[in-house]
């Protein structure tokens, strides 16, 4: 009966301590810094050879490993695998290999992960203390997006979050200057055009967080990110023209530009850089998507000359979208302010003469 006790009790010892050891799943994480430049367009064909057996993310698939496997899976990573997969171009003019590379590597991953857990890591793999800096009021929806992208591509349920990337990289005082701004305005102008329409844009950021990014690399792509930012901010514009102002009461055509694809709800603010002119900004204005609207901005002249006209697009809580223009302002107008300060000095002119004359009479006599 001893002997039986001790047998029950040493199988429960393994059950707790020795099975869960030997049946732990393996850990396999897929990521790798990014490829591609803002636009899609792949900078080199580095990613073919990381695909194939011999390369990091190959070796991940192809070399067989005993055990039960936990994926962790960066759905950037993923993305550019399938645009390879898909036929792609090289922006140096290079020979582009990866298409039937990527898409073997799809199916041999498809097939290594069907039956265990996959799990997203934040797209693009960003460092967890730069995101916290740079992006920290938008990290639970660019996770929400993360799995979303993951899902998609895949074609298959992922489960939560993988553990963050604690990784600090060194970044200039300029690149994280760059990356607030990127971030301010794509935080502004989601608040008209709506946050799809800035997503694109806000998975880019993330992508150049990524702390495996080489120094030559990173600056190449900053540069490049600098431009889609400006790109982007550009949907919002109002024309710059210039107009004659021949009348004291004036409503100027302003033309509002949305190539964003939904309809933007805006307001128009304006000042004069002057005294010669008085504007007032115009409230709420709908612009539909992909459209131009042209509006009447009220003016009135109070001194002919030239003058400018400050004017901003802003969101319905007065913060600036796109960007400042200025409008510049022929005034050939004799408003009724200047014809009565004119009319004064003619008559008071007047009565200087006449009493001049008057005194002369005097004189005379």
């Amino acid at each position: 009966m001893r002997k039986f006790l001790t047998l029950i009790f040493s199988f429960v010892l393994i059950s707790l301590f020795i099975s869960p050891a030997a049946n732990s799943a393996s850990i396999v994480v897929i990521t790798e810094p990014t490829h591609r430049l803002s636009d899609g367009v792949f900078f080199d064909d580095q990613l073919s050879f990381e695909l194939t057996p011999a390369g990091q993310l190959g070796r991940l698939v192809y070399l067989p490993s005993p055990g039960v496997k936990s994926w962790q899976v960066d759905p950037a990573t993923i993305s550019e695998i399938v645009a390879m997969s898909s036929g792609y171009g090289v922006i140096d003019g290079g020979v582009a290999s990866g298409q039937i590379i990527a898409q073997q590597w799809l199916a041999q991953f498809s097939k290594m992960s069907s039956t265990a857990k996959v799990s997203f890591i934040t797209y693009g793999n960003p460092s967890s203390y730069w995101a916290n800096e740079v992006s920290k009021d938008q990290l639970t929806y660019i996770n929400a997006l993360s799995e979303i992208n993951l899902e998609t591509a895949l074609g298959k349920a992922v489960v939560g979050a993988a553990s963050i990337n604690s990784i600090q990289q060194s970044l200039s005082k300029p690149a994280v200057n760059q990356f607030k701004y990127a971030q301010r305005q794509i935080d502004l102008l989601a608040t008209v055009a709506g946050q799809k329409e800035v997503d694109p844009e806000q998975l880019r950021l993330m992508q150049l967080l990524n702390p495996n990014i080489d120094n030559k690399t990173l600056n190449m792509l900053i540069k490049d990110f600098d431009q889609s930012i400006t790109k982007m901010r550009s949907k919002l514009k109002i024309k710059s023209k210039k107009f004659t102002v021949t009348s004291e009461n004036e409503e100027l055509p302003i033309t509002i530009v949305n190539d964003f694809s939904s309809d933007v709800k805006l307001k128009l603010s304006s000042r004069a850089l002057n005294s010669k002119v008085e504007v007032a900004p115009i409230e709420e204005i709908t612009v539909a998507a992909k459209s131009k609207q042209q509006l009447l901005l009220p003016l009135k002249v109070l001194a002919p000359g030239e003058s400018q006209l400050l004017a901003q697009l802003t969101n319905l809580e007065n913060k600036p979208v796109g960007y400042p223009v200025y409008i510049n302002l022929k005034l050939a107008v004799i408003s009724a302010v200047a014809t009565w300060i004119t009319s004064g000095a003619a008559i008071l002119l007047f009565i200087a003469a006449l009493v001049q004359s008057v005194r002369r009479v005097r004189r005379r006599k």
